[in-house]
């Protein structure tokens, strides 16, 4: 009687499709076992019609939740995944950054490159997470990809405008992005005049005399 109720919760489950260019190729890309894994489970819970939050995760993959949000701030930063917001409440994880990198055939290089701009991605991560004294959301991680891949701001002024927000007490990514976007728009393309601009507004000149 406890195998038919079994094979009927076995038949009741369904099945999750997976290509087999993935299952062939997804190492080729950068994913390892445990990203496919984390892609299964996925999809199968949002083919569900049910929201994959970092807890259900760790549950079915018995890992922690901290390990969970590591891999999905991973994924988002191999350009492997984004954050597709349906409501405010509801997140959905959206792989086609994955597929369009396996129809393009695109493969991680074995060779050293001298930069591909990913380090400093990284240090505008730790710097930000380091200033607000706790780790980024992978919503917050794709927000941050978006200033560098969309708005192509410079990470010199990044930097510069996490140091501004600091210093006002104004530890949001909101704040962080407002200060820029207005650098943006007039014209501001270097830390030195990010820093002329702001002794203007504040009515300040420093001169020899008012330096000592």
């Amino acid at each position: 009687m406890a195998l038919e109720k079994r094979l009927q919760q076995y038949i009741q489950a369904g099945q999750t499709n997976i290509n087999n260019d993935l299952l062939l190729h997804y190492q080729d890309i950068g994913m390892d076992n445990d990203d496919l894994a984390l892609y299964l489970q996925v999809m199968r819970i949002q083919a569900q019609g049910n929201q994959a939050t970092p807890k259900i995760l760790a549950q079915v993959l018995h890992i922690t939740e901290t390990v969970v949000i590591a891999r999905l701030k991973s994924l988002i930063a191999r350009d492997l995944m984004v954050i597709s917001t349906a409501t405010k409440q509801v997140e959905t994880y959206d792989f086609l950054p994955m597929i369009e990198k396996l129809v393009q055939g695109q493969k991680i290089s074995t060779t050293p490159i001298m930069s591909d701009g990913k380090s400093t991605r990284r240090e505008i991560f730790q710097t930000i997470e380091s200033e607000f004294g706790r780790p980024l959301t992978p919503m917050e991680m794709q927000t941050i990809g978006q200033w560098f891949d969309q708005d192509h701001f410079e990470p010199d002024l990044m930097l510069l405008a996490i140091q501004e927000a600091v210093a006002n007490n104004a530890r949001s990514l909101r704040y962080i992005e407002t200060i820029l976007i207005n650098w943006q728009r007039d014209q501001i393309k270097t830390p030195a005049q990010a820093q002329i601009a702001k002794q203007k507004r504040r009515g300040v000149t420093y001169t020899y005399d008012n330096l000592f």
